[in-house]
């Protein structure tokens, strides 16, 4: 499947539109996700996109204007307002994701990654793996990351929901499975299961963030996070890098150099500048909007508070200058604290060189003209095949 992907915009009355043909977008990595993401996922066109196209929410804004996107009002795109927003098209707004425009197809509902450690590979083919996942103690720092194909900027956020509530939510609203279920029974059981994730949103552990080099723990560029306060006043972070002509359009965020702290080694350094232009480039270096060979990681506070027991950690990606959003989720067991732990390989890293760039004071001239319009195809019923 491939669409002509809208790229818009500006919170302010002006509007830019970028012609792009969107193939991936984006999962959650780390931990691997339950949709068959992890960060050695090919990046073979194909494969990528059946994966990454799992959880896609393809058409999200509001007041029925299209650049009024997802990333405006982080976190305030709803599941009433996805069902609503397309007439003849409801669309499926799920903290897992879905495989179609159902919510029978969507992770832990009629058969789909039920089980703790079971996968799925949507639209892809082979046998979904069942993972081991990882062990998390209460109040520990882990790291956590995802990977967007096609870069529309926006920001991220990660939650909690215990897999026991995770499941009665299915249980009580649709005691018959999702696709037997009534609107009524079907929203009552996404409230549940957005109320789950949501009331355990993960604070951010500071000077945490940066991007790394596809499964190359060694190779990363640190950068410096900026925030936004979204719904119920969470913490949302920006993605690190911005979208081709983003800046010097005049949108918000920050020139790509302007973000970065530090680099890893001389290879991270010379690798990321073959992605995004040396520290003179804004927003248009080769790989400006395809990101696909760098992971956005993080790393999270787990609240000491937590019970034991199996949970499922919640991936939400608001774009900005497109009118989508992603979601997924992946399994965790958290275990009672033992010692402060992180999940992070870096002590195995070779130390870091020191920094010795000035980053650029203000965006810089750009090269480029006045960007074309762009369309969108008509929403598809189902991105998958067979909602598998």
């Amino acid at each position: 499947l491939s669409h002509s992907a809208a790229c818009l915009l500006d919170a302010s009355p002006r509007l830019f539109l970028f012609a792009s043909s969107a193939h991936g977008h984006g999962f959650l990595a780390k931990p691997p996700s339950k949709n068959g993401g992890n960060q050695s996922t090919p990046l073979i066109d194909s494969i990528y996109y059946s994966v990454a196209s799992f959880g896609i929410v393809d058409k999200a804004f509001f007041d029925g204007d299209h650049s009024v996107t997802p990333w405006t009002q982080p976190g305030g795109f709803d599941y009433k307002m996805a069902k609503e927003l397309v007439p003849d098209h409801p669309q499926t707004l799920h903290p897992c994701g879905c495989n179609g425009g159902g919510v029978a197809h969507c992770v832990g509902v009629d058969g789909l990654a039920t089980g703790f450690g079971e996968t799925t590979l949507g639209a892809a083919p082979g046998v979904p793996p069942v993972l081991t996942p990882p062990q998390w103690p209460a109040g520990s720092v882990q790291e956590v990351g995802w990977n967007a194909y096609a870069n529309h900027a926006g920001g991220y956020l990660y939650t909690l929901c215990r897999k026991e509530a995770y499941d009665a939510c299915r249980d009580e609203h649709m005691p018959q499975g999702g696709s037997a279920a009534s609107d009524i029974q079907t929203s009552a059981y996404l409230a549940c299961v957005w109320g789950c994730f949501e009331a355990t949103t993960l604070e951010w552990v500071p000077d945490s963030q940066k991007v790394q080099f596809r499964d190359d723990i060694c190779t990363y560029a640190r950068t410096d996070p900026l925030t936004k306060v979204g719904k119920d006043d969470h913490v949302w972070r920006s993605t690190p890098i911005p979208d081709k002509g983003q800046v010097s359009s005049g949108n918000e965020g920050r020139c790509t150099w302007d973000s970065v702290v530090g680099f890893s080694s001389v290879v991270a350094k010379e690798r990321f500048t073959a992605s995004f232009g040396a520290s003179d480039v804004c927003d248009y270096g080769p790989h400006q909007r395809s990101t696909k060979n760098w992971h956005v990681m993080d790393q999270v506070q787990i609240p000491g508070s937590l019970p034991a027991g199996e949970y499922l950690l919640g991936w939400r990606w608001d774009a900005y200058m497109a009118d989508q959003m992603w979601t997924g989720c992946a399994d965790v067991q958290i275990v009672p604290f033992s010692t402060p732990s992180t999940s992070s390989s870096e002590a195995d890293c070779p130390p870091a060189p020191p920094t010795t760039y000035p980053p650029p004071a203000s965006p810089p001239p750009s090269p480029g003209g006045p960007l074309g319009g762009c369309t969108d195809n008509a929403l598809p019923g189902n991105w998958g095949a067979a909602g598998r």
